[in-house]
């Protein structure tokens, strides 16, 4: 089996790098994890290439705290930059040929709204294969 975890800076990322650490320990899987980069174009013709090298900077210190917590399950780390991160994750996914990708969901919404993000949703509209998203 072969486990693809979504890693952003966020609280929910770091409950799925564990929910997906202790699936890939407790059934021998393959542990990866993903961390974007985040791409504005609009910003980088404003700011140049500052606010791309910012956002990679922030990806990866969210990547490396994400291999600590996950490190009884020996993880592979991967870091991508563009401007969609739902496209790459689900890209990922197929050229991997993994079998669950794990996510958190920083959804914003109230009780009464829309309780998944919209990465998330995406995500779980175009995987190849199964989405656990935790919150």
């Amino acid at each position: 089996m072969k486990i693809l975890v979504a890693v952003d800076p966020s609280d929910s990322a770091h409950l799925a790098v564990t929910k997906g650490a202790e699936m890939a320990k407790k059934e021998g899987a393959q542990l990866t994890l993903l961390a974007v980069a985040e791409t504005f174009l609009d910003m980088e013709n404003l700011f140049g290439n500052e606010a791309g090298e910012r956002m990679k900077e922030r990806a990866a210190k969210a990547l490396d705290a994400a291999k600590a917590m996950a490190a009884v399950a020996k993880p592979k780390a991967v870091l991508k930059t563009g401007v969609s991160p739902e496209d790459i994750i689900v890209e990922q996914a197929e050229k991997g040929g993994f079998d669950l990708v794990v996510m958190g969901t920083r959804s914003k919404k109230g009780k009464g709204g829309l309780r998944l993000g919209s990465v998330a949703s995406r995500v779980v509209a175009n995987a190849p294969c199964s989405v656990l998203v935790v919150r």
